[in-house]
């Protein structure tokens, strides 16, 4: 007789009871007892990261931890992204950005790099290029080269901090937010060239005539 043993899941802050084997993969109840495949399997060894999820909020490996162990536990997959007030019932700032910046090919690692890119901002919400790339070592591609992914998580992380993205993911400069330049029109400055003063350090000297002073 197989000895099974009652688990509690909060799966996406929904709760699951399910009865499994002792030896029983958490990757395994996620994706086939619970039906969640967004979850995927790759190495079956831990080393490649596509069956990260977050366990209490921190990214784990599901293919390493049995589903006993996660008992009583808040996890979240990758389809738990659009529920997220931050998605506001679309797209997550991180798949958007997956997406405009062409962070993914075959798509296979991706969920688990949404997960472990979602884990990294919500510690830090400002991340560099270093610390974008130590966050996803664990998480191996085989077909983007890690670089468009970098850019995906840096455009989410523009995008989380309220500032307005650029069509490459870099941020939008004063100057480039410059509107009509009529007074109380849109929002826009006073005067023409108002607000180039202060977008970059060769207009501070500029007039509202446009001549140097």
């Amino acid at each position: 007789m197989t000895d099974e043993r009652e688990i509690t899941l909060t799966i996406n802050g929904t709760e699951h009871s399910v009865e499994v084997e002792p030896r029983r993969l958490l990757v395994h109840v996620i994706r086939e007892d619970l039906d969640m495949t967004g979850t995927h399997i790759g190495c079956d060894t831990g080393n490649c990261g596509a069956c990260t999820v977050l366990k209490d909020g921190e990214p784990i490996k599901s293919c390493l931890m049995f589903a006993t162990q996660a008992d009583g536990s808040e996890i979240m997959t990758v389809e738990g992204m659009e529920e997220l007030p931050e998605a506001e019932g679309e797209l997550h700032p991180l798949q958007e950005g997956f997406r405009e910046e062409h962070g993914l090919q075959c798509g296979y690692c991706t969920p688990g790099m949404l997960m472990s890119g979602k884990a990294l901002l919500d510690e830090n919400p400002d991340p560099d290029e270093a610390e974008i790339r130590e966050a996803i070592s664990g998480n191996l591609c085989r077909c983007t080269g890690y670089q468009n992914i970098v850019t995906s998580i840096e455009y989410a992380a523009e995008k989380l901090e309220g500032e307005p993205a650029a069509a490459d993911g870099g941020t939008v400069t004063a100057a480039q937010q410059f509107d009509c330049g009529v007074e109380d029109c849109c929002g826009g400055p006073s005067t023409e060239y108002d607000h180039l003063e202060g977008a970059d350090p060769q207009f501070e000297n500029v007039d509202a005539e446009g001549d140097t002073q």
